[in-house]
C-alpha cells in the first residue's frame, strides 16, 4: 500500500548515503538509532554542497528537516501497511488527498473563509474505513523551532469541532472545509538536537510526541520514537 512513499524517498538526492545504514537496521532500530544515522551522514553533506558550490550551514539544515521526516516515513511505511494504514509523506497540504474536508476553516465575519492549513508531515489512516482516526506526526528536528505552529492546528481542529450554545462565541467561526467524521489525534516527532523539549509547555496541546531515547523528556504523552512501532500497530490504542 506505501510502496509509493519508499520510492519517493529512495529518489532523494541525499538518500544513498542513508541506504546502507537503514538497510542494515530493522525499521525499530532505524527509530531507535535516528539521531546517530542524522549525525553520520554530516562529514558527507557538507563535502557534497561544498563541492557543488552550495551554501554547507543551509544544505545541512535542509537535508537534517527532509531526512529525519524521510528516515520516519521510510522505517514505518510497511508496518504502516501491514496494518492497513495507508501513509501520506509531506503532503503540502491534505486538499489533494483523500482527507480533503479535514481542513479547518476560518470565517472572519464578513463571509470571506480562509483554509489553515494543518502542519502535517506524516499522516496514517485507514482508507477503507471513514469513522477510523487519523493521526498526524509533526516532524522538527528541533522542538523549540516551529512547534508553536503544529500546535496551534491542534487548537483550530478542536475549536472547528466544538459545538456551542452561545451565538457570540467565537468558536462559530471555525469550521471544516467538508463534511467530516474522523477523529484527528496530532502528534510530534523530534530529534530535539537541543535538549529543549522539557523547557517547553506546548507540548500538553499534543496527543502524543516522540523523542529520540528513553528519559528525553518527562510529559506523559511523549515516548522514545521507537515506540512508533508498537502504535501503529496498536492502533494507538494506549494514547486515544
Amino acid at each position: 500500500m506505501n510502496d509509493d512513499v519508499k520510492s519517493t524517498i529512495e529518489d532523494y538526492t541525499y538518500w544513498d548515503i542513508f541506504e546502507e545504514g537503514v538497510q542494515q537496521r530493522s525499521s525499530r532500530e532505524v527509530l531507535g538509532d535516528i539521531n546517530t544515522l542524522m549525525n553520520s551522514v554530516e562529514n558527507e553533506v557538507t563535502t557534497r554542497a561544498s563541492e557543488a558550490g552550495q551554501d554547507v550551514t543551509q544544505t545541512r539544515r535542509t537535508v537534517a528537516g527532509t531526512y529525519f521526516q524521510a528516515l520516519v516515513s521510510y522505517a514505518t511505511a510497511d508496518i504502516a501497511s501491514d496494518n492497513g494504514f495507508r501513509l501520506i509523506h509531506n503532503p503540502r497540504n491534505l486538499n489533494g488527498t483523500e482527507l480533503a474536508g479535514a481542513v479547518p476553516t476560518f470565517e472572519d465575519g464578513s463571509g470571506e473563509e480562509t483554509e489553515l492549513t494543518p502542519d502535517t508531515d506524516i499522516v496514517y489512516f485507514d482508507p477503507d474505513n471513514d469513522n477510523s482516526s487519523i493521526f498526524i506526526v509533526s516532524c522538527k528536528t528541533s522542538f523549540r523551532e516551529r512547534m508553536t505552529q503544529s500546535a496551534l492546528w491542534q487548537i483550530m481542529f478542536t475549536m472547528s469541532n466544538h459545538s456551542c450554545p452561545e451565538q457570540n462565541c467565537p468558536t462559530h467561526q471555525f469550521s471544516l472545509s467538508g463534511d467530516f467524521n474522523r477523529d484527528i489525534y496530532m502528534g510530534f516527532a523530534t530529534t530535539d538536537f537541543y535538549d529543549s523539549i522539557d523547557s517547553i509547555d506546548v507540548i500538553d496541546l499534543f496527543d502524543f510526541g516522540y523523542v529520540p531515547s528513553e528519559g528525553s523528556s518527562t510529559a506523559d504523552n511523549v515516548y522514545p520514537i521507537s515506540c512508533l512501532v508498537d502504535h501503529i500497530q496498536n492502533e494507538w490504542g494506549d494514547i486515544r
